[in-house]
């Protein structure tokens, strides 16, 4: 055993050796990070990103070397003009880029045909759409996805149903003049677009063109059309539809398509046939979500029938759900707006206790108890809230902070309210008139009519 052992030392020695040997050749092969061969910095770019003036960053493109005028120097004074909506610059620089053939990309007209749609301009997207080939682009250019940013912005943009058209009459014009392929998003674009509208039945035609076509609908497509359809009282047509999605096959009813059905039942008094769906789920191979225990919630709450839904809180945790902080939103909502603010703070009392695992109280719910003490004059109350909501990096609405100071005030509680001034000032938000003379006149009353000691 003795002699053996140092052989063995011998052996394993080597092969660390070698380990260390083939560890350093691939260090010395590897390719440097990015702390060691950092990207060369575009002084250009930096300089139109830098200037705050836009028309000195303009300047600085135009009167710069050719060379220096590429696709990101181009797109960051693009995006600029688009957002602050000078359009006629806009037009000028595109010329530019065409002329002196600047290498574009996808992404650059993406963009500024989102934003023709948001200044409800639809002619001039078309015509930046068609005009994309003039550019110095790929070769396969326009894309689908540059087809999929016009149709939104047809429809965003349009005038209810004309643009709708316009963008249905896209969908056939690229397929026979451009040889693209519409996919199903561009199909739930225009679904959309006629849904908002409330023209079911032109919708109705896309999802049947679409199975004509061979492209398959997705879960978002059939979810659209089902939720239109339980929210405007056709609960029926909706599960036929939900039937005929399970018979096409490829794609499966999800829990948000549960989630619909049940708020169109539950809007029709069918809280139990909901709450049936909720258990059926299982069985149909769909487990269930918060979201379809928050609709049995919410309609339970609009009932006035808090303490079931405070049970399906507990039937929630006994299926190992774990409530997050939408789920006790509904609960604090509902009650804050009926005014049991004892009851929906002891609500935010009992989250706290889920905190270990994660779950806290968001804005929203500091918010609607902090509104809701204001509300009912309890301001002591709303205050010992806030403080927390503070602590907690949260932070109330300029509103909630002025009624606040007022109730103080009309209370005698000058200091707080001085303090609840000192937070406003700290997050730029201003006092306005009524709660500086309220915060004047309190602190002088306080210190025996010295306007001296009263807040600058």
């Amino acid at each position: 055993m003795s002699s053996r052992a140092p052989k063995l030392v011998q052996k394993s020695s080597l092969r660390f050796l070698r380990g260390r040997r083939r560890k350093s050749f691939s260090d010395s092969n590897r390719r440097p990070t990015s702390h060691q061969n950092p990207k060369p910095s575009i002084p250009l770019l930096i300089d139109i990103k830098s200037t705050s003036d836009l028309s000195k960053a303009l300047h600085l493109f135009y009167s710069a070397d050719p060379h220096e005028q590429d696709y990101p120097c181009s797109c960051a004074l693009i995006y600029r003009l688009a957002r602050v909506r000078n359009f006629h610059c806009v037009d000028t620089l595109l010329e530019h880029i065409r002329s002196q053939r600047i290498r574009c990309r996808d992404t650059m007209f993406n963009v500024l045909i989102k934003h023709y749609g948001k200044a409800k301009l639809p002619e001039k997207a078309i015509d930046l759409f068609d005009s994309i080939r003039s550019f110095n682009c790929p070769a396969n250019s326009p894309t689908l996805q540059n087809l999929n940013f016009l149709l939104d912005a047809l429809v965003e943009s349009g005038g209810g149903q004309k643009g709708t058209t316009t963008a249905e009459d896209f969908l056939l014009r690229t397929k026979r003049e451009l040889g693209i392929q519409p996919n199903v998003v561009s199909y739930n674009i225009v679904i959309k677009g006629w849904l908002a509208m409330k023209e079911v039945d032109n919708a109705y035609q896309v999802l049947d063109e679409m199975l004509n076509r061979r492209v398959n609908p997705s879960t978002v497509t059939y979810n659209m059309m089902i939720g239109f359809l339980s929210k405007n009282g056709s609960l029926e047509k909706a599960k036929a539809l939900k039937e005929k999605m399970c018979r096409n096959g490829g794609v499966r009813p999800n829990a948000i398509t549960y989630a619909l059905l049940m708020e169109g039942m539950c809007r029709e008094g069918k809280y139990g046939d909901a709450k049936k769906i909720l258990f059926d789920m299982d069985y149909w191979g769909c487990k269930p979500k918060l979201a379809n225990y928050g609709v049995l919630m919410s309609d339970r709450c609009r009932n006035g029938s808090y303490e079931e839904a405070k049970e399906l809180v507990v039937e929630m945790k006994k299926r190992k759900y774990k409530p997050d902080v939408v789920t006790y939103n509904i609960l604090v909502n509902h009650l804050c707006k009926e005014g049991r603010m004892d009851e929906a703070y002891k609500v935010m009392m009992d989250m706290e206790l889920e905190r270990r695992y994660g779950v806290r109280p968001d804005a929203s719910m500091y918010r609607m108890i902090v509104d809701g003490f204001c509300r009912i004059g309890e301001f002591e109350k709303g205050l010992g809230v806030m403080n927390t909501m503070l602590v907690d990096g949260h932070c109330p609405r300029e509103e909630t902070f002025r009624c606040m100071i007022g109730g103080l005030c009309n209370g005698g509680r000058w200091s707080d309210a001085c303090l609840v001034a000192s937070e406003m000032e700290k997050r730029k938000m201003r006092v306005d008139l009524e709660g500086w003379r309220a915060l004047v006149g309190g602190v002088c009353l306080e210190n025996g009519g010295r306007p001296e000691k009263a807040p600058a």
